[in-house]
């Protein structure tokens, strides 16, 4: 270890860690774009949304970030539709709340980052700041659990057609064994599914995951977080930056279906009885007793979905509707296309559903201009087309339902069979209807229902001054053990303080490349890190002293004090380790953060105190003609080692 040519490792490591966090630091241009329908507005509207994001600027976002943006003051012209903000440390923060604070302006999701030239060779454009999370920058926290109840009542209607199939072949005296012994193996493969296990709740909690990550990547949010918390059966999302936090909450627990429902018969026996009743009352001028005017107020009154779907079940019983039919609300608008989607009267549909939103996928919404509203078209799987076909062909001349959510929202008659794999869907529907029915089919629709848990808001302030005091208590956490190491160990203390600063720029970097999102436990991390790396320099210090002491010759002090200190600082870490490791294994959110920081400081300050402190130490003692080394503080007197 006594050739330059060691120091080739470590000088490529500090320039791929100094490359890799370049763009923490470098100057970044936003582009901020904005809204096509912006330009057709009058003049006096331009103003005022316009107007709003420069109060805003002047007041908030470039008041003391020293960022600049252009054009100021006026809307961009039309060919280039788009501010440009220059500047350092453009958080995400900044990104959502520029873009949330300022819907009506801004297009959020054509907002880009553009990426430096060092993001472009190594991650194809792709961000390598250091990531800050929710106790650092503000924003929303919110943990979820899945209704597992529900979502094994709506599993029993997706099956009913076929368990219904099944029983008629077991109960079939004219069935062959072979038939009936298939039957009952697939009763019970369906009867199985019911029931949900540890592992089965896991795998729809993964699913509901990874709907909710689409969810939020077509919010354009930046850095969210979505993790599943096994012990709960809950989903937790940390949304770091974000400000409208209630029109988020609603994305994230929209629960809404697409469905196809055969409704009964075309003689309507039980719809008849109810529109009876209802017609009853209204000659008797009672309106308000009619069961659709008490269900059109629970809907007012904003009662949950828990108080409507008992209103209807008491329909069902009031009515005594069979076990395999289920009543519905048909949703519609008044004779004004802007008025208000409320339900206007029942409908009775078959239990099983027909066609599931899984049979559905590329859906689109459209204008449609001879019926002027919006409507929804998209494209059946193949799986999908053929039942598609088949329900069509076996059930002309019956009403096909189409379900929403718990909402009716068409329910046009079988003329002919629909072959081809495409279908449309019309109905009542406003641009931004037309918009979400078009996602929930496309994205799909959680495959559980979430009700929230617990819920915490952050706000950036507060997330200011965590980051402020983060940076002082890493600061002044620094200055004091470099003083000490100097002031202690003298020119050991200084080798040991350089190895010290390129551990965290080594740390900082491989944080920064496996995308780690910085808390302040992970921050705390940093620090234990940096206490870490001291201790074992000072281990080994106090070896080399040793082996001064009892006479030996410099160079072979130093030798002899790395080699005895090895096993003690290797086994110390290590063990650490394993605790870091189960941290990580066993933790989530702040345990999980501190325990990542702690186990890949570790790993640094291993290769920083074992490697890069000795081969300073040697080149000091061997190359640059150091003869003598005084590994004692200035207050105890002096006792040095001598160059041999």
């Amino acid at each position: 270890m006594q050739s330059y040519r060691l120091l080739l490792l470590p000088f490529f490591i500090l320039v791929v860690s100094f490359t890799i966090l370049y763009p923490n630091f470098a100057d970044r241009t936003l582009k901020v774009v904005v809204r096509e329908d912006v330009y057709s507005l009058p003049e006096a509207e331009q103003k005022t949304v316009v107007g709003g994001l420069f109060e805003r600027w002047e007041n908030d976002y470039g008041k003391s970030s020293g960022w600049t943006i252009e054009p100021k003051g006026t809307l961009p012209p039309k060919e280039n539709p788009f501010y440009t903000v220059k500047g350092r440390f453009i958080t995400s923060a900044k990104i959502n709340q520029i873009s949330q604070e300022n819907q009506s302006l801004v297009n959020e999701g054509k907002n880009k980052l553009e990426p430096t030239w060092i993001e472009d060779m190594i991650r194809g454009g792709k961000s390598l700041s250091i990531k800050l999370g929710l106790d650092l920058q503000g924003g929303m926290r919110v943990v979820l659990k899945g209704d597992f109840e529900d979502y094994t009542a709506k599993l029993r209607d997706l099956y009913a057609k076929e368990i219904a199939e099944l029983n008629l072949t077991l109960n079939n005296p004219l069935a062959k064994p072979e038939e009936k012994e298939k039957a009952q193996n697939r009763l019970s493969e369906i009867e199985s599914s019911f029931d949900l296990s540890p592992m089965r709740k896991i795998v729809e909690l993964e699913k509901a995951k990874m709907i909710i990550d689409n969810r939020l990547t077509t919010q354009n949010l930046t850095e969210p977080q979505v993790r599943i918390q096994k012990e709960q059966d809950a989903i937790e999302v940390s949304l770091p930056g974000v400000s409208n936090s209630a029109a988020i909450l609603e994305i994230l627990q929209n629960t809404e279906t697409v469905e196809y429902r055969l409704e009964e018969p075309n003689s309507f026996t039980y719809k008849k009885i109810i529109s009876d009743s209802e017609s009853r009352l209204m000659d008797l001028g009672q309106r308000e007793k009619t069961d659709i005017f008490l269900f059109q107020e629970l809907v007012k009154n904003k009662a949950g979905k828990k108080a409507q779907d008992e209103f209807l079940a008491g329909l069902e019983k009031k009515y005594n509707i069979p076990k395999d039919y289920k009543v519905y609300a048909m949703w519609a608008r008044g004779n004004s296309a802007k008025s208000t989607l409320l339900p206007r009267s029942f409908v009775v549909l078959e239990r099983k559903i027909a066609l599931s939103g899984n049979d559905m996928t590329n859906a689109q919404p459209s204008y449609n201009s001879n019926s002027y509203g919006w409507m929804v078209s998209f494209t059946l799987t193949p799986n999908g087309a053929e039942k598609f076909f088949d329900l069509t062909s076996e059930n002309r001349g019956r009403n096909l339902a189409i379900v929403w959510g718990d909402k009716v929202i068409s329910n046009p008659v079988i003329n002919d069979p629909i072959a081809g794999g495409r279908a449309e869907i019309s109905g009542s529907f406003s641009e931004q209807e037309a918009i979400r029915l078009a996602n929930v089919i496309s994205e799909g629709a959680l495959p559980i229902p979430l009700s929230v848990l617990e819920m915490r808001f952050i706000g950036p302030t507060l997330g200011i001054e965590s980051i402020e005091v983060g940076v002082k208590a890493v600061a002044i956490g620094f200055f004091l053990v470099m003083v000490y190491m100097i002031l202690y160990y003298r020119l050991g203390g200084l080798i040991a303080d350089l190895s010290l600063l390129v551990n965290i720029i080594i740390l900082a970097a491989l944080l920064t490349l496996m995308d780690f999102t910085l808390t302040l436990p992970g921050i705390a991390g940093i620090i234990l890190t940096a206490g870490m790396a001291v201790d074992a320099n000072v281990i080994i210090y106090e070896r080399i002293r040793e082996e001064i002491e009892e006479g030996r010759a410099l160079s072979i002090a130093v030798t002899r004090g790395f080699e005895n200190a090895f096993w003690t600082i290797m086994d110390a870490n290590v063990t650490t380790l394993i605790a870091g490791i189960l941290m990580i294994r066993l933790g989530n959110g702040p345990i999980k953060g501190f325990a990542i920081t702690l186990c890949w400081g570790i790993v640094t300050t291993l290769f920083t105190s074992l490697f890069l402190s000795r081969l300073f130490m040697e080149l000091t003692v061997n190359r640059f003609g150091v003869h003598h080394l005084n590994l004692r503080p200035f207050f105890f007197g002096k006792k040095e080692g001598k160059h041999v």
